[in-house]
């Protein structure tokens, strides 16, 4: 191999470290001032709402199980339960992903039951 090429002699003799572990800027104190949002409980029913095109048949029951941990229950309909699960279960699995990142802004931790 080409001397020029080599990573050692191309990033000044350190070998290259595959990420740092930490991220300026990210975590600290700000989670736990911001634990007892409600922000992602609301954006899980805000998005299960438009997802059922009948928002009345939806019934939702909030529980907190830890101080940051929470859980929102969802009861409907058999035919507006296939809605909201989606094929092979992708469409809630794709919910609860987008509501646990905003949850994790908060230090929180949101599960979502469609029953």
């Amino acid at each position: 191999m080409d001397e020029k090429r080599r990573s050692t002699k191309r990033y000044g003799g350190k070998p290259f470290k595959k990420g740092t572990g930490r991220r300026p800027g990210v975590g600290g104190s700000r989670n736990r001032i911001l634990a007892d949002s409600t922000a992602p409980e609301d954006l899980a029913e805000y998005i299960l709402k438009v997802l059922a095109k009948d928002p009345d048949a939806l019934q939702f029951e909030r529980q907190s199980v830890n101080p940051g941990r929470s859980r929102v229950a969802v009861t409907c309909d058999p035919l507006v339960t296939g809605r909201l699960i989606g094929k092979d279960g992708r469409t809630i699995t794709a919910l609860r992903s987008l509501v646990r990142a905003a949850a994790s802004r908060y230090g929180k931790r949101v599960d979502i039951e469609v029953s």
